[in-house]
């Protein structure tokens, strides 16, 4: 396949399809944006139009019946994904889903299946896989630059205002739907860093101990606070905090946002929003006492919607298997709805569920 030809389904997560949708634009090697589908005509008809897609649909399934798409990033809201990946499945068509899977573990599951019995490729679009800071954190660990990890930290604030249904619409929408969204401010955020610690840590979770809380904005119908304290089965103790009760001043390059990963014989303290992006304390040259990297322009996040692209092109021409895939996005989930079981319940959640 010389040129892998997308369609969108879904432009909900306007955060994620807007970008991906202009890097399609400014020209990806053999990859091709061909059309776009969402049930609100305007927004389909716009993004079109911005992005030099030959058509646009209020019905996804007219763009699945295109003979000449080969691939489809869904963004759509949370709760529809079963419903358009089953669908991207049955037509053959590869798939790069938005997080998180779902909003359920049945849903999730449905998604396995049918990647599974299709042999379509899926690639979750955890954006963090991509980030060269993130990368590069990969890599020390994997060196042993910090010994064995041992806990860590990724925390994230933002307020409820920085969240917009549509880029021109100032208010929540589907985003604070418990439906639609399978919660609020804790598995917005919190599905990318349940993930990211499966893969920074390569291990699984063990068990779960949460609490779930509207601390600012009381009237929301989902949380605005959400912190779990994760039991790797390495052995590890990672938290998570994802919030969307910020004050109202903060936004994505003010947030106070950090993560912290820890050794037996050192650290690694990173934030993708600052300079320098990383810093590194260990035990041996260089990097005793410490060491800094930095990226400038949009390696230092954007650069993520493009990668995300051109590897989903590369396993298709390839016939490489995606990674995260669908397996990862059902254990990213399942780690974030142990945490609600927690809060519930009261006591610790241990996994699988």
């Amino acid at each position: 396949m010389d040129t892998v030809r997308f369609g969108v389904i879904g432009l909900h997560n306007h955060y994620h399809a807007y970008p991906m949708g202009e890097y399609l634009k400014r020209g990806i090697p053999n990859a091709k944006l061909v059309a776009v589908a969402d049930e609100r005509e305007r927004y389909a008809r716009e993004f079109a139009a911005a992005y030099d897609a030959e058509a646009y649909y209020t019905d996804y399934r007219r763009l699945l019946d295109r003979k000449d798409i080969d691939a489809v990033i869904v963004t759509s809201y949370t709760s529809a994904h079963a419903e358009h990946v089953e669908a991207c499945a049955e037509a053959g068509k590869h798939v790069l889903l938005d997080k998180p899977i779902a909003t359920t573990l049945v849903d999730a599951e449905r998604i396995v299946r049918a990647v599974d019995r299709s042999r379509v490729k899926l690639l979750m679009g955890y954006g963090l896989h991509y980030i060269p800071a993130y990368l590069k954190a990969k890599q020390l660990i994997e060196e042993g630059v910090i010994g064995k990890p041992v806990s860590a930290i990724y925390s994230i604030r933002v307020p409820v205002s920085f969240i917009h249904e549509a880029p021109d619409v100032p208010t929540q929408g589907w985003y604070t739907d418990p439906i639609k969204g399978g919660g609020g401010g804790f598995i917005d955020h919190g599905v990318h860093f349940t993930d990211f610690f499966r893969w920074m840590f390569s291990s699984e979770a063990e068990s779960v101990v949460a609490r779930i809380a509207n601390l600012t904005y009381k009237d929301l119908p989902v949380e605005d606070y959400g912190i779990a304290i994760i039991r790797m089965m390495s052995g590890a103790i990672c938290t998570v905090e994802s919030t969307w009760h910020a004050a109202e001043w903060y936004g994505p390059t003010a947030s106070p946002d950090r993560c912290s990963l820890t050794g037996t014989e050192g650290e690694i303290e990173f934030h993708y929003q600052k300079s320098p992006q990383i810093e590194v304390a260990g035990m041996r040259a260089p990097y005793n006492g410490r060491y800094y990297f930095d990226w400038k322009g949009e390696e230092r996040y954007e650069i993520a919607y493009r990668a995300m692209i051109e590897d989903l092109v590369r396993c298709i021409r390839d016939g490489a298997t995606p990674s995260p895939d669908a397996r990862d996005g059902y254990k990213a989930l399942e780690i974030v709805l142990a945490a609600y079981r927690s809060h519930e319940t009261n006591q610790a959640v241990y996994l699988p569920l």
